[in-house]
């Protein structure tokens, strides 16, 4: 049987060894060197620091949006429905602009339809003008779709039987 060697004092060990911690390191020592450290408590591979500790709190993760259910169509032609709807106040783009605090030019380009207008463009002009310039006809057609699971082929296509 192999003696085991005071890790301090190098004299062979007789019996158990003690263990001890000196400055976070563990040793096996014989017993008139056992007083250098203190005693070992618990033999762990893994140090205190490193043990997994309980979460104080819980980790919510967002749900994953729908970006498309704000999504909000604009009505076909909207640029005349705008100049209609302005002409008929007796409004010039000028006057309207300073209305809802944007520039000439940029309500100009949304009455070609050279651009869409943002929505927040848009709800102003809304607002101003008494008109409605989203179609929510659309997500109606969508929703129509037989038995309320959605648009399929079949809504869509015509079957041709022999």
């Amino acid at each position: 049987m192999t003696e085991k060697q005071c890790e301090i004092c190098g004299a062979e060990i007789s019996g158990s060894p003690q263990k001890i911690v000196i400055d976070r390191s563990t040793m096996e020592v014989c017993k008139s060197c056992a007083r250098f450290g203190k005693p070992e408590d618990k033999w762990s591979p893994v140090p205190r620091k490193m043990v997994p500790v309980e979460r104080a709190f819980i980790v919510r993760r967002p749900k994953p949006r729908d970006q498309f259910k704000d999504l909000v169509e604009l009505v076909p032609e909207f640029g005349r429905k705008i100049r209609e709807a302005r002409e008929g106040l007796g409004l010039t783009l000028e006057e309207l602009g300073a209305r809802i605090k944007e520039k000439a030019t940029l309500l100009k380009k949304i009455e070609r339809e050279d651009i869409s207008p943002e929505d927040d463009v848009r709800k102003k002009l809304e607002k101003e003008l008494k008109i409605k310039l989203t179609d929510q006809a659309s997500e109606a057609q969508v929703k129509s779709g037989g038995s309320g699971r959605g648009l399929t082929l079949g809504d869509i296509a015509s079957i041709k039987r022999k």
